[in-house]
Formats: C-alpha cells, structure tokens, sequence
C-alpha cells in the first residue's frame, strides 16, 4: 500500500499536506471508488488484485470493499458509520461543510472520535447556492480550487473530492469504479427517490453500509439531471485538459464518449 499518511506526517496543519500532495502521482493513473450499486458486482478478489500498489481514492463507504489498497479514504460528515482501518497507512480525508465546520469538526474528533489526517472546507450555501455549483454551471475549473485547500459545492462527493483530488495528485489518467451517478427513471420529478428514502440506500450497496447509517435520500430529480448532464461538458474539459477518464460501471449515464471498460481491463 502507498503510504501517504507517512510522507506528510511531519505536520497536522491539513493545508500543509494538501500542498505536500500536489503532483505527487504526476502523469500516472488514479483510481477512484464510489459506493455505487455496481463497485459490489465486481469480484472483490480480483479487484482488489488489480488495484494493489496504485494510488487509490476510496470514497465514503467504498472503504469497505477495497480496504486493502485504500491510499486514501474521502469521507464527509453526511452518510458517516465508523470504520475499522485495514491499514493505518491509509490517509483519511474529511471535506466539511464550511458553514458547519467547528459543528462537525466537533463531531468527527469529539462525538465520533474518528481520524481526520485532512480536513478541508466545502463551500455551498450561503456562499455558493444550487445554480451556482459545479454541474449547475459546468465551470470544472472549480476543482483546481483543491489546491488552495477548499472545495467548491458539486454537488455530490465525486464532484467535490474525488476529482478535485485526483487532479491535485497530478493524474495524467482517472479510473472510475462505481461511479453509476443514478438512474432519473427511479426518481421522482419533485423530491427524492421513487419508492421511498430506504431505496436510495438499497441502491447505493446496501452490504457497504452498517445496520442503522442513515444514507439520505439522495438528490431530487433536478441535482441528479444536472450532475448527468454536465457530463457532456465535463469531457470536453477533460479532453481540453489532456487527461483521459476512463469509467468501469455498465450503468452510468455520463456522456457516452467517456470509454466503459470492464475489470479484465483494470
């Protein structure tokens, strides 16, 4: 396993290691994993085979499933359940609502009393409303605020770290693996998810949750359209950026130029 965690350890101001990180993986492939409902269909034996020795961002509750080669594990206080650390190796990230920060600050060292080795603010309202959020206004460049050490409202994790960090780590290449974003036909056209809260949870891998962890009820029907259709705009982005984004899920809906590839190709 890459031990970051050792690499920056010779200070706890979180902005100092956000800046020892920059380009740290320069030109190679980052890897990310989102509790999507198909990350669990892939064979976890071969998948963690795969993904040993690379940089890899394992967010939220994906933890769970490719423990072993965690590099560094993205986490906000929204969705939180406690974890059981394979490895102490593994540098733990918190992004936290900058309006609620000494709140769940408090809460992640205090109530929780889990490990935070970064810590950066996510700025949504009042300072950043809806429409004025990544996918709303499909300005990318807000993931280079990374680098300052701060994050930009996506909304959605993926939008405000996973990306943002991958880049800041300097990838020439991102691997996507359960990044599914949602299904609009499962939703309804006013608020939340079809059938009912429980369901966003089932479809996010029920098995990567604890018993109890309220999961949310995930976006309305207007945050997932956006957070789908920036896609477009998205690639050429990426495209403009010169860096390839590769998608290991047969349900995403992103842009179709985004290259599907399955795990033998991992």
């Amino acid at each position: 396993m890459i031990n970051l965690l050792k690499e920056v350890s010779h200070t706890n101001e979180s902005y100092e290691r956000v800046k020892l990180l920059k380009d740290r993986f320069k030109g190679e492939t980052v890897y990310i994993t989102t509790p999507g409902p198909s990350l669990t269909t892939h064979n976890r034996e071969e998948l963690i085979k795969r993904l040993d020795g690379k940089p890899v961002i394992a967010l939220k509750q994906s933890y769970n499933y490719v423990k072993e080669v965690a590099t560094i594990h993205g986490m906000s206080a929204y969705g939180y359940q406690p974890y059981e650390y394979y490895s102490d190796e593994t540098l733990v990230h918190w992004q936290l609502t900058a309006m609620n920060m000494p709140y769940e600050i408090n809460r992640i060292q205090n109530e929780w009393q889990h490990r935070a080795d970064i810590m950066i603010p996510c700025y949504s309202t009042p300072w950043v409303p809806m429409q004025r959020t990544t996918a709303y206004t499909r300005e990318f460049n807000n993931w280079l605020a990374y680098s300052e050490g701060k994050a930009i409202w996506g909304p959605g994790i993926m939008y405000e770290t996973g990306f943002p960090l991958a880049l800041h780590l300097g990838a020439k290449e991102i691997v996507t693996i359960g990044w599914d974003i949602g299904d609009l036909s499962k939703f309804k056209t006013e608020k939340g998810f079809k059938l009912g809260d429980d369901d966003w949870k089932k479809e996010h891998s029920d098995t990567l949750y604890d018993e109890g962890v309220n999961a949310g009820a995930g976006p309305d029907y207007e945050e997932l359209k956006e957070t789908i259709d920036c896609t477009k705009e998205m690639y050429d982005w990426f495209l403009e950026k010169n860096i390839k984004v590769r998608i290991l899920s047969d349900i995403n809906p992103a842009d179709k130029r985004f290259e599907r590839i399955t795990l033998d190709e991992l």
